[in-house]
């Protein structure tokens, strides 16, 4: 008999948070740039007008660690994205791109910025934006893989659009819920 109450308090145990804490959810903090050019910092996913060529990034946290900053640019077609990944210290790891031809197929391709700043040769893989499956390269995706080399490389956390504000993101992201 106590060998089955011990039993059920480890089940219990087991499925307790503080044995399995629950996984931690990345916040966002976003930087959207103006008409002008100036980029200004926001709580709030921007609206979405593809129209109006909207350019913002989204800077996500686990706590106070800056996990991934992406940078999304939208056209009236299609939209092209950056994901950059960083090192505690601050500096880039990790370059993906991917460019969505609305309805028809994405392009996703890791890029390996020279020390110049300029993206080489970019491999991209093709696949359908409605279940994932590959798809063979689409006769017009030239055009739009060149955005894909047109990638901005930014080397530093600190040279990020908003990068000089990074504080007051960390600030804005720690008050949010």
């Amino acid at each position: 008999m106590k060998l089955q109450r011990v039993g059920t308090l480890m089940l219990a145990l087991l499925f307790t948070s503080s044995v399995f804490p629950a996984e931690r959810k990345a916040k966002a903090v976003y930087c959207v740039r103006s008409s002008g050019g100036e980029w200004s910092l926001q709580r709030f996913r921007p609206l979405i007008n593809p129209r109006s060529g909207l350019v913002f990034t989204q800077m996500s946290f686990t706590g106070t660690v800056l996990e991934a900053v992406r940078l999304r640019r939208f056209y009236p077609d299609y939209e092209v994205a950056f994901e950059y990944k960083f090192n505690s210290l601050g500096k880039l790891t990790g370059l993906m791109g991917s460019v969505e031809l609305w309805g028809q197929w994405t392009a996703e391709a890791n890029l390996y910025p020279e020390n110049d700043g300029t993206i080489g040769p970019v491999e991209a893989k093709y696949y359908s934006p409605r279940n994932r499956d590959h798809v063979a390269r689409p006769e017009d995706s030239r055009e739009y893989e060149v955005e894909l080399s047109n990638a901005p490389v930014y080397m530093t956390i600190q040279s990020l659009p908003c990068g000089s504000m990074l504080q007051e993101a960390e600030k804005m992201n720690a008050t949010q819920e």
